[in-house]
């Protein structure tokens, strides 16, 4: 059986679409490449996770308790990095509202405005 993954998208203004799937991809940034994170392969969220900045951090927490310290990435099925943060010792340590590449925020930041 097949699972799918719930996609929905409202416009909030012309340049940036609030975008919300209930289950994100979870990657591990190592030093020379990015890769699936075997142990935890999708992190689920619903909509009360994502009303304030506080509370998607208390949720990322509660399931990263065990995960090794260094920069995470949540990934939409489209490929688009949702959110990335950085864990120490199970709490997120930094948040990134931009994307330090690229410049452009992140698509959860739409969540909170």
């Amino acid at each position: 059986m097949e699972t799918m993954t719930v996609t929905q998208e409202r416009v909030v203004s012309k340049t940036q679409p609030k975008v919300f799937e209930s289950r994100l991809a979870v990657f591990r940034v190592k030093a020379n490449f990015i890769a699936p994170y075997r142990k935890c392969k999708y992190i689920y969220l619903d909509h009360n996770k994502l009303k304030t900045k506080g509370s998607f951090i208390k949720h990322i927490e509660a399931v990263s308790t065990n995960w090794p310290n260094g920069p995470f990435y949540l990934k939409l099925s489209d490929g688009r990095v949702f959110s990335r943060f950085d864990v120490s010792g199970g709490k997120v340590s930094k948040f990134f509202k931009d994307s330090p590449i690229t410049g452009k925020p992140y698509p959860i930041n739409a969540w909170w405005k």
